[in-house]
């Protein structure tokens, strides 16, 4: 029978639990209480769990909720014991609205494959089960799948910031991601399209499929992405202010851009069948695709560029799940206006204005000066060699 008892020296202002071991043996434990009843139902919760441990009957999840019961009976808040799989579907369902929809898909993706990695049993325990040798096995399998070491970055990155929203509630004392090391690899990166190569896009989709001709344009003229533009309603262009006006998904609906409507462009929209309804888009069966997979948008625009005789550079050929790398993509359209307006001398604040680049280190990789621009400015130098 559990009891509790006052330290006879009179050194300890707590009272002492005095339990049954499940192997028989006694105990004495610090309540670390000093009020008699809350000792005395922390005592008893001792021993509940002491019994059942000798019955055999103690499994993890009683075990969790005697514990939390004896915090509750003792004056405490009840105890949060989440699975991975539990909290990690919270920290997803808290990213609505948060993030784009692109960005919610990938943390989805990771998650998933997270929990079918660790198997249901791992998943469905406690959240601080989870350590730094889980998530760098789980690292190792999707590079051995064909991930590329940028892929794997993002999965870790990921994976860094769930466990830190467990860490910030108090879930878990320390970040098992954030023991894992980085590959920290290069980004490869785009090419850009030549106006001559952009016109031999706009001829072939022309002939094959006219909607494609409304995306290439909003592609070059305003640098949206290929997301963006197939989703660009009557309402996001204005004929009396001459502009195009939309939130980026990328961004949510946080940011709002402005990009002046281009009378190339303009014509091109005055062309097309009007709609009395602003929310119709204008690429109506474009609008309703994805954008990846092999029926998606993106592949879609390569299949036209096949169509014509620009040469595609690509990465090393992907193994497994992995995907080769191209080096023109509608994304180079984006490329293709952030670098023209560098090399006509346009201001990067006034580029960044028209793409939505935040981050400076992010807008100078899309910015391609071209090498006669580049021979131009050191021509500059002052000669210093011979006389």
């Amino acid at each position: 029978m559990a009891s509790i008892h006052k330290d006879p020296r009179g050194k300890s202002p707590f009272w002492y639990c005095y339990f049954t071991n499940p192997d028989g043996t006694r105990s004495c434990k610090s309540t670390k209480l000093k009020d008699r009843s809350s000792a005395l139902e922390f005592c008893m919760g001792l021993e509940r769990a002491s019994n059942l441990g000798m019955s055999g009957n103690l499994t993890e999840i009683r075990a969790k909720q005697l514990i939390s019961e004896i915090v509750e009976r003792a004056g405490g808040e009840p105890l949060d014991f989440r699975s991975f799989k539990e909290f990690a579907n919270d920290w997803l369902e808290n990213k609505k609205g948060r993030n784009s929809t692109g960005t919610l898909v990938r943390y989805k993706g990771v998650i998933e494959g997270f929990i079918t990695f660790l198997g249901e049993k791992k998943a469905d325990q406690s959240i601080a089960s989870i350590i730094p040798k889980d998530v760098q096995t789980f690292i190792n399998s999707e590079i051995k799948a064909g991930k590329s070491e940028t892929t794997a970055d993002l999965v870790l990155k990921t994976l860094r910031s769930c466990f830190n929203g467990a860490r910030r509630q108090g879930l878990i004392t320390h970040n098992p991601a954030e023991a894992i090391e980085a590959f920290n690899a290069e980004k490869q990166e785009r090419d850009c399209f030549t106006s001559a190569q952009v016109k031999k896009l706009l001829k072939v989709a022309k002939a094959e499929k006219p909607e494609w001709v409304t995306m290439i344009y909003f592609g070059y003229y305003t640098g949206a992405r290929l997301g963006d533009c197939a989703t660009m309603r009557w309402s996001n262009v204005d004929f009396v202010a001459k502009t195009i006006r939309f939130a980026p998904k990328k961004s949510g609906k946080s940011k709002v851009l402005i990009v002046p409507m281009m009378p190339e462009l303009e014509n091109h929209l005055l062309t097309l069948p009007s709609s009395d309804k602003a929310d119709d888009y204008l690429c109506p069966t474009l609008a309703c695709k994805g954008t990846g997979g092999n029926r998606g948008l993106s592949e879609s625009f390569n299949r036209l560029v096949r169509k014509t005789d620009i040469v595609v550079e690509t990465g090393e050929k992907a193994k497994g799940k992995g995907r080769q790398f191209k080096k023109l993509g509608f994304h180079s359209l984006r490329h293709t206006n952030v670098s023209e307006l560098a090399n006509a001398d346009v201001a990067p604040e006034v580029r960044q204005s028209i793409t939505g680049h935040k981050d400076e280190r992010v807008h100078e990789r899309y910015t391609h000066i071209e090498t006669a621009k580049k021979r131009k400015a050191l021509e500059n130098l002052p000669q210093v060699g011979g006389e």
